[in-house]
């Protein structure tokens, strides 16, 4: 080990490594890879409850089972093996996190070169070839395990999968200048103002109005708690997503991309034109959804009762092309999103939606009906189903 590194050494190494084709894409291991460097460099001693609570806002005093951060740990390894592996690699310092430990060590290419000498030695060439034979089948049988153990929820694999051709996208409203009899100016907003085009159009009908454009638009508090609810879902399947605003969006981000939508109807502008295109069944109705099934109607709008409130979300799994899916979280409320995105990244109860499915990766729309005042206390149930076809 090298007793006291140069800071900039230890920079560049890091630089160099994240800059790299096995970490480039990677958000989630140059994070973790980042925050040990920095603890090391701090010569911090840390623990698995110390990275899950740092990094992943986990609590391991109620969930000591939690094997999170031992899977990412073990992940980096394998990484950074690879990483150092690659002949075009040169740097002064190596980083190396032993077995069954979570500190970091730096240590000199000199003495890392003389470790991997230590470990080769020469085998005959028929006991390659038998033991070759033995690991090539072994190996595959552990593949074939994992692969299908490992994989993940059918309606989430091709969005985890091909995190770079994911685009997360969070409504946003649109936001409006006011300017008032005092000649004061304040921030506002129209329901049905949701566009430059929408403005245009009311200011036509309403000259009298003094409204401006602005260059800010306002989102909700299930923003936040959406990102975080799917940044750390993608991260636990080792995958990443890029993000969006709805009033940015545009016709190539949707050929480009499969989406994920969070958000409310009411602010949607062109996933208006993809969200229950499909749908024989459903449609928006006021603050909720309206549903036809031969005939009989039902209509399903948020209701306020004592100490709780209802309200109804809308989850749509559809394709955009043969190619692309899209995901939508819909709910003109933020507990209907939140309930859902929390429903829809619990392995176990994808596994009770499976179920009810013709098959694990079909197209549905699925309403839900949502209760809670909070956001830790909300309960959802799965009242209208409809299958899409192919």
């Amino acid at each position: 080990m090298i007793s006291e590194p140069d800071q900039n050494t230890i920079e560049k190494a890091l630089n160099d490594l994240c800059a790299h084709p096995i970490f480039v894409n990677s958000l989630v291991y140059k994070q973790l890879l980042q925050y040990l460097v920095k603890k090391a460099i701090e010569k911090e001693d840390i623990k698995e409850y110390t990275i899950g609570a740092d990094l992943f806002g986990k609590n391991y005093l109620n969930d000591k089972n939690d094997g999170a951060v031992r899977t990412h740990m073990y992940k980096l390894r394998k990484k950074m093996a690879a990483y150092y592996a690659d002949r075009n690699v040169q740097n002064e310092i190596i980083f190396e996190i032993k077995k069954g430990q979570y500190n970091l060590d730096f240590i000199s290419k000199k003495e890392y070169d003389r470790h991997k000498r230590s470990l080769e030695f020469q085998i005959p060439l028929k006991w390659v070839k038998g033991i070759g034979l033995v690991l090539l089948l072994t190996f595959g049988a552990i593949w074939g395990i994992s692969y299908y153990l490992g994989r993940p929820p059918a309606l989430w694999e091709d969005f985890l999968k091909n995190g770079d051709k994911t685009l997360v996208v969070i409504s946003d409203q649109y936001m409006l200048m006011h300017t008032n009899i005092q000649g004061e100016k304040h921030p506002t907003m129209y329901s049905k103002i949701n566009s430059d085009e929408d403005l245009f159009a009311f200011k036509k009908e309403h000259p009298d109005r003094k409204l401006e454009m602005t260059d800010f638009t306002l989102v909700s508090k299930m923003a936040p708690y959406g990102i975080k609810n799917l940044d750390e879902w993608f991260f636990g399947w080792d995958s990443d997503f890029k993000l969006g605003l709805e009033s940015n969006l545009t016709l190539n981000n949707i050929k480009e991309n499969n989406i994920v939508f969070i958000g409310q109807f009411k602010t949607m502008n062109l996933s208006k034109s993809f969200f229950l295109r499909d749908s024989k069944v459903f449609s928006t109705y006021g603050d909720g959804f309206k549903v036809n099934v031969k005939g009989k109607k039902k209509v399903y709008t948020t209701q306020f009762a004592p100490n709780k409130k209802v309200e109804y979300a809308l989850v749509s799994f559809t394709s955009l092309s043969p190619d692309k899916r899209a995901l939508f979280f819909v709910s003109n409320n933020d507990i209907g999103v939140m309930a859902t995105l929390r429903l829809f990244t619990d392995p176990t109860w994808l596994k009770t939606l499976e179920e009810k499915l013709p098959q694990k990766n079909s197209r549905f729309n699925a309403l839900f009906e949502v209760s809670g005042m909070q956001r830790t206390q909300m309960s959802s149930e799965l009242i209208e189903l409809e299958i899409l076809g192919d």
